[in-house]
């Protein structure tokens, strides 16, 4: 497993940044219409959209994972707790989620990396070589 560990790490640290800069991307791709459908993402969330706060997540979550890259203990809690934000406070926080398939995709492949990454980060092989 330990093997696997780093790639797994890389991929997932790639699909973030994709997921990331999808919103740059739209108007390249995208009819206006769809890109004014999902600019509505945000709506009803607690957060203004010019809130610091995507941006501080994001850098916590790039931190983690280099962390992780490099076997470090408060890596694991640190991704832990952004996982856990993630599934348990972010639905109710972020307000409407807009997206279209290749967004979703992403999204999709991203979350089962992630979760490759927490089994991998309980088991006895990584955790022998945390520091």
């Amino acid at each position: 497993m330990t093997r696997h560990f780093q790639t797994t790490v890389i991929i997932t640290a790639a699909l973030y940044t994709a997921f990331f800069l999808m919103p740059q991307v739209w108007h390249h791709i995208y009819a206006d219409e769809v890109v004014y459908i999902l600019s509505m993402s945000g709506t009803g969330g607690m957060l203004e959209p010019t809130n610091p706060f995507p941006y501080i997540y994001s850098m916590l979550y790039i931190l983690s994972l280099l962390g992780l890259y490099t076997y470090r203990t408060i890596a694991k809690w640190l991704f832990s707790m952004l996982i856990a934000y993630n599934l348990l406070v972010s639905p109710y926080v972020m307000g409407v989620s807009v997206s279209i398939y290749l967004d979703t995709s992403i999204g999709y492949l991203l979350t089962l990396f992630e979760g490759a990454l927490i089994l991998m980060l309980f088991s006895d092989e990584i955790k022998a070589k945390l520091k």
